[in-house]
């Protein structure tokens, strides 16, 4: 774990810095208030002791006590009340902006990153880690400086009092400290193991919901039951050393500390009798002995919470300081012409430097044309796509979009000028004509409407309960597969775009909706630069140029008729389906 885990913690609060500092100085004025609360007690038990003694009752001396204990209490309060205001306005300005840079984060980070985490993982360091961060700061960061102002508070009251009697705390304090100080550290590795469990648990349950459907098909829910209970009963062991280990401190800290309370309270009663110190102080010096322990108890109880917090931490900081995404060129170069041409040159990738897919792969696609691309599932059609989109970085070579090296264009600008319609349909929660206008901040409803009518939606559109206006739930599952495709479509017609990126889309679909799909997609691609990859090799006999693929390699490249002349990969490809 890294040891500035906390360093970076506290740096957040540094813009808040005014604002701590009035919270200190409130929580300082209020602790010392309160410590002088004994004192003026023991006064008073003082002047009740000499009425007594006196035959005389000091009714005036004793309610003046008594009001400047009142006050005493009531200014503490105050000041206590100020501390926990603004302390609650820094904690929630602290967690938004670590939530803001979070989301930043993820907007940035490489597409690998998502590809090795499970979508639970990620939820859980953005709402469970954040959490725990939360509670520790609210509640623990200025328990730190009440706690150490009441120590040092209360040492120079007891000094004050009776040094003699003073030196029993002191000397027992550093011995409840160590005697605790191997339970703090070992919660602190269980709470770590904790919050990675946490994580991991949450990603499984996430993925189980996603996939119910298989997990019910397959009737595998005895084994994920099974699984489930595995996580949880492994987290359940984690969460439960780490609360007892902790927990152990506070009753170790404890009972050494009433060890010295007891000694306190024989030395002083001796003392008494021998006339060296008052009754009143008496009371006050043992008042003053417990309530001694007690900050260092409190702080030693932090342990778990901090623990915690830094197992949280250091998963936070794990992802913002994941690789990003390469930074835009300085001065990013944006092509004049929106011809939609293409060329890959050279071009060299692996996933990993010792596991090259690409090597030397060169294409041109003129403005225009339909481009197909085809091949056995993992040939690398999808990564062909991402090294287009640059969601991936090239091991080498280049590829232009209208003529400009995609590395030399903002990202921006070159995604805005792709549109996609992919067999997974994604869609978000919101109303249609929010899914429709996702390409463009408030577009305009009539745009919305004819690419609705250009992708054959806008009649079944008109059906649904609100029209334009009906709000699709998590996932689009109210509408069909078959109108969560349309709905894609009309969302890339909407985009404008030059260039078209289509995966076969019709494959769940039933005759009909087959039909009306392929007529919007004809209407997307006319005039337009597209890129399709294709499972049926029916669909794509018009293409331009057909690019078989194998091995992350384009293998063979022309029309239907050229390939199929060859009689080489393509026509046996070809051939089978129809077979």
């Amino acid at each position: 774990m890294k040891k500035h885990t906390f360093k970076r913690l506290f740096g957040y609060l540094k813009i808040h810095r005014l604002r701590l500092f009035f919270v200190l100085l409130f929580a300082s004025v209020s602790t010392v208030f309160t410590v002088m609360a004994p004192f003026v007690i023991g006064r008073v038990t003082t002047t009740l002791f000499d009425s007594i003694k006196d035959g005389v009752f000091y009714w005036e001396t004793i309610l003046w006590l008594l009001a400047a204990l009142v006050c005493l209490y009531l200014i503490s309060q105050f000041f206590l009340f100020l501390q926990g205001f603004h302390m609650a306005k820094i904690t929630s300005n602290v967690m938004g902006e670590i939530r803001r840079d979070i989301d930043g984060k993820m907007h940035r980070l490489k597409l690998d990153y998502y590809d090795t985490h499970t979508h639970g993982d990620i939820l859980s360091v953005i709402t469970n880690d954040v959490d725990t961060i939360n509670n520790t700061v609210s509640q623990n960061l200025t328990s730190i400086v009440t706690q150490v102002i009441t120590a040092a508070g209360i040492l120079l009251m007891m000094l004050a009092i009776s040094p003699k009697l003073t030196l029993i705390p002191i000397i027992m304090v550093p011995l409840s400290l160590l005697s605790a100080a191997g339970v703090m550290k070992s919660g602190g590795r269980h709470y770590g193991k904790q919050q990675e469990l946490l994580g991991q648990l949450n990603g499984y349950i996430e993925e189980m919901y996603n996939g119910q459907q298989v997990v019910q098909a397959f009737s595998y829910q005895n084994r994920a039951r099974r699984q489930f209970h595995a996580l949880n009963e492994e987290l359940k062991n984690s969460s439960y050393q780490a609360e007892t280990t902790t927990g152990a401190v506070s009753p170790i800290t404890t009972f050494v500390n009433d060890m010295g309370y007891v000694i306190c309270a024989a030395a002083g009663c001796l003392r008494a009798i021998g006339g060296f110190i008052t009754v009143g102080n008496v009371q006050a010096m043992l008042e003053y002995t417990r309530r001694f322990a007690e900050p260092f108890s409190s702080l030693a109880g932090m342990a778990g919470s901090f623990g915690a917090a830094k197992a949280a931490g250091d998963r936070i900081f794990a992802l913002l300081d994941a690789e990003e995404e390469l930074p835009e060129a300085e001065h990013g170069i944006i092509p004049k012409d929106r011809s939609g041409s293409v060329t890959f040159q050279d071009v060299h990738f692996g996933y990993t430097p010792d596991r090259m897919l690409m090597n030397g792969v060169n294409l041109t696609i003129k403005p225009g044309q339909k481009a197909a691309i085809v091949g056995p599932t993992g040939a690398g059609k999808t990564t062909l796509i991402n090294l287009l989109l640059r969601f991936y970085e090239l091991s080498g070579g280049a590829i232009s979009v209208d003529g400009v090296n995609i590395c030399d264009m903002p990202r921006e600008e070159l995604r805005n000028r792709f549109g996609m319609v992919l067999q997974d349909t994604w869609l978000f929660e919101g109303t249609i004509a929010d899914n429709l206008g996702y390409a463009e901040e408030h577009m305009d409803r009539d745009k919305i409407i004819a690419a609705a009518k250009s992708a054959c939606a806008h009649d079944f559109i008109k059906t649904l309960p609100g029209g334009y206006d009906m709000k699709l739930s998590k996932g689009a599952e109210n509408i069909s597969q078959g109108e969560r495709q349309l709905l894609t479509i009309a969302r890339a017609i909407a985009s404008d775009p030059e260039i078209m990126i289509l995966d076969e889309a019709t494959s769940n679909v039933d005759t009909h909706t087959e039909v009306l799909i392929q007529r919007a997609m004809a209407r997307l691609m006319k005039g337009r630069t597209s890129f399709v990859i294709a499972h049926r090799l029916s669909t794509i006999r018009d293409a331009d140029i057909i690019l078989y693929m194998e091995d992350g390699d384009i293998k063979e490249a022309g029309n239907h008729e050229e390939l199929m002349r060859k009689n080489g990969k393509y026509a046996a490809l070809y051939n089978s389906q129809f077979a």
